[in-house]
């Protein structure tokens, strides 16, 4: 059974390096954007109404797990040492525009989750191993876009997708 908790006890354990496990988090879990993030970010099998991470240098892995997002923006974020999302669902657009930034052997890792609204990673810079696979895109994203505002050092692994997963970029769109 989940247990409810308040948006700020939620940053604090973060904040503490304490994982997230089995809690339903009402509102908005901040994490602090314009500074180094020194703290490992574990949420297993939670319920987060919106989770906000922009401009966040995250110098730790982050893990989400088998998690539910009904909001969640990772605008700007750098996920140095590597990020997994596994078996979650997000349920609006997620934006990870001007990300990515991790190192060689710290990959990152989105598998075996369902997003119902578009993916967007323009202007994504992933330095290190990417890994997109049994993932469904019911709404698409550009993540294999051929497009000049996403940048792979390392080829990156698509497999077993389900949905576009090479729309053009909404930069382009913008720009026009």
């Amino acid at each position: 059974m989940k247990t409810i908790i308040h948006p700020k006890i939620a940053s604090s354990l973060l904040l503490n390096g304490n994982p997230l496990t089995d809690l339903i988090v009402l509102e908005n879990l901040g994490i602090d954007g314009g500074e180094i993030w020194d703290k490992e970010v574990t949420i297993l099998s939670c319920d987060i109404e919106n989770l906000t991470c922009i401009m966040v240098y995250f110098d730790k892995p982050v893990t989400f797990k088998n998690c539910h997002f009904k909001n969640a923006v990772f605008n700007f974020s750098y996920f140095q040492k590597g990020l997994l999302i596994e078996d979650c669902v997000f349920d609006n657009y997620l934006d990870f525009e001007a990300g990515g930034h991790n190192e060689i052997g710290a990959p990152i890792i989105i598998k075996n989750n369902e997003f119902k609204e578009f993916v967007n990673f323009c202007d994504c810079w992933f330095t290190g191993e990417v890994e997109i696979t049994n993932n469904q895109f019911v709404k698409g994203t550009n993540i294999a876009s051929k497009d000049q505002y996403l940048t792979f050092d390392i080829p990156p692994v698509f497999q077993e997708n389900i949905g576009t997963i090479n729309i053009e970029s909404e930069c382009r769109k913008e720009e026009q």
